[in-house]
């Protein structure tokens, strides 16, 4: 805010001060409007180095912060956007050889120019991964320690019994959770938190070949959950502590 201050003598004698209201602009402004500008010129005329120290205290003091935040902003939308953008488009390629004939149509002229222009589009994104997060290849001089493997594998592990016991106490077949029960505020924060949590895992798991989710991965679950069925057979812990 922009305010005269000017001196009154009273009629005692005495001198007193006055303020008046000249004029202001919001803090979220990056440039100093020239309506403000030009009331700072006229309240300051005849004093350059008075106006010149007021805008070189707006400049630091209010439109510098502004275009920080203004910056940080645009790049936290933007960021956003392209992490939005990149989970749709996975979601949609992995269920795309999952569609209904999709094996029996995918040969069709129309389909095979889709499918080039998507993969000459994938390919582009897939340079850019591989500048910035390299694919790892086994190979002696890169092998993890055995001790990291063993924690990785005792984290999973709880990770996944994690996962089945949640999965357990959500139907209301449970009788745990009735249809329209209201879920605590910290338990809807912790859910959230967990929206970005298991992306970011997936995603890190996903930079080794090894872990990568291959096309239509989603078909594999019989095969893969069959892994827990062989192991109950042979009386061994398997996740959600079932045998």
């Amino acid at each position: 805010m922009l305010y005269a201050n000017r001196y009154v003598r009273l009629p005692d004698g005495s001198g007193a001060s006055s303020q008046s209201y000249l004029g202001s602009f919001p803090v979220t402004t990056t440039e100093l409007p020239a309506a403000f500008e030009s009331l700072l010129r006229a309240a300051t005329a005849g004093r350059p180095e008075r106006y010149q120290a007021l805008m070189e205290r707006i400049e630091t003091d209010v439109l510098t912060p502004a275009r920080q935040r203004e910056a940080e902003e645009t790049a936290r939308r933007n960021l956003q956007g392209i992490e939005n953008a990149l989970r749709w488009a996975a979601q949609n390629l992995e269920a795309i050889p999952n569609l209904p004939a999709y094996r029996d149509l995918i040969d069709r002229p129309e389909l095979q120019r889709l499918l080039a222009n998507l993969l000459g589009a994938s390919a582009r994104l897939a340079s850019c991964m591989q500048s910035a997060m390299p694919v790892d290849t086994a190979t002696p001089s890169t092998e993890s320690n055995p001790v990291a493997e063993e924690r990785l594998q005792a984290l999973l592990t709880n990770l996944e019994n994690t996962c089945v016991e949640i999965g357990a106490l959500l139907p209301e077949s449970a009788q745990v959770f009735k249809r329209g029960h209201i879920f605590e505020r910290e338990t809807v924060a912790l859910v959230k938190r967990l929206w970005f949590r298991t992306s970011d895992v997936i995603a890190r798991l996903g930079s080794r070949a090894q872990f990568r989710r291959p096309a239509g991965w989603s078909a594999l679950r019989p095969s893969v959950l069959e892994e827990e069925r062989e192991l109950a057979a042979l009386g061994l812990p398997i996740a959600g502590g079932h045998q």
